[in-house]
């Protein structure tokens, strides 16, 4: 069916909350009906082996590098926004943090050597958090260097080295996180050689993927950069057949991704697809963007979004989730 969607520049009047109506929600989780089969069954049996609750924090997009601003990005003040966010989350009590993707970037023609200083003086504000952290790759994040200089700098807690897609549990949610940094004939993308727009999952990744699915005994959130949903430049192209794997499983709650920077929201077959602001976007801290999610026993989102980065609630895909009102505001 078509996906329940929003269009920001539509409501560019109240752009800091998101809502799906009931009648939107119910209509969508209708036409998957995941929870009838075994989705109950499977459903009951993962709440109960969930915590009371619990939260981990989001932030993307930083493209941090030494340069001048360019347009609405502001590439040296970053740094701070990340500081920021990092505090805030580290406050908030977050389980772990997820950084989307292009945490860095690059002055035009400059060395190699160079970015990845940029890469380390991020990568190190981030490490602040001081908890289990995780990393997606972005498109820009090899705008200058190989997937494997970019993963030889940055750490994802627990993750054996040199992993680009990987998956981990807590909480009794399983977090799947993907890379979509290939071309349409399977090449890796690597300083600079590739089309931004041809984005693509691999098969053999896919074939992980479906898997990784197959195997995970709990509810599953997936972390990418490229959105899967929509129509248009920023989107995955084998978006469709990926969007099946995750449908086919019956355990994929949402995703969470980055790269288009004012943000979106859609509710495809009965999944939320919600990508975050970009922290890169405007000057002073008025305009970053980081959130916090809180993971509920019925399998609800809440996301709580700071600064710029909208909140939400993304209710289960059964009725009797659907039909809470809880309705956070920006903090």
């Amino acid at each position: 069916m078509p996906p329940v969607g929003i269009d920001l520049a539509r409501r560019a009047a109240a752009p800091t909350v998101w809502r799906v109506d009931r009648r939107d929600f119910l209509k969508a989780s209708a036409a998957a009906l995941f929870g009838l089969a075994l989705g109950d069954r499977w459903r009951l049996a993962a709440e109960d082996s969930l915590p009371a609750g619990w939260r981990f924090g989001l932030v993307t997009d930083p493209h941090y590098a030494d340069a001048d601003p360019k347009g609405t990005r502001f590439y040296r003040e970053s740094i701070g926004k990340m500081r920021e966010a990092v505090d805030r989350l580290r406050a908030e009590r977050v389980a772990f943090l997820a950084e989307l993707g292009d945490i860095k970037d690059m002055a035009p023609g400059e060395a190699e050597t160079r970015t990845l200083s940029h890469l380390v003086a991020i990568e190190r504000e981030f490490q602040r958090f001081g908890g289990p952290a995780y990393h997606v790759l972005g498109n820009h994040d090899m705008d200058n260097l190989s997937k494997v200089q970019v993963l030889a700098h940055i750490t994802n807690s627990r993750i054996a080295a040199g992993r680009s897609y990987y998956a981990f549990s807590h909480g009794g949610i399983r977090f799947v996180t993907v890379d979509t940094n290939f071309m349409h004939d399977g090449r890796e993308y690597d300083h600079g050689n590739f089309d931004w727009r041809d984005i693509h999952l691999p098969p053999p990744e896919l074939d992980w993927l479906r898997s990784e699915l197959a195997a995970a005994a709990e509810p599953v959130i997936i972390f990418g950069h490229q959105r899967f949903d929509g129509d248009g430049v920023v989107q995955v192209v084998n978006r469709a057949e990926v969007r099946e794997v995750f449908e086919d499983s019956g355990k994929v709650l949402a995703v969470f991704q980055g790269h288009d920077h004012k943000g979106a929201y859609s509710l495809i077959n009965g999944i939320h697809y919600y990508t975050l602001r970009a922290v890169i976007e405007g000057s002073g801290p008025e305009n970053n963007a980081y959130a916090v999610v809180d993971v509920h026993r019925d399998l609800a989102l809440t996301v709580t979004g700071y600064r710029r980065a909208v909140s939400m609630e993304l209710a289960h895909r059964t009725a009797s989730a659907a039909a809470q009102g809880r309705t956070p505001q920006n903090s």
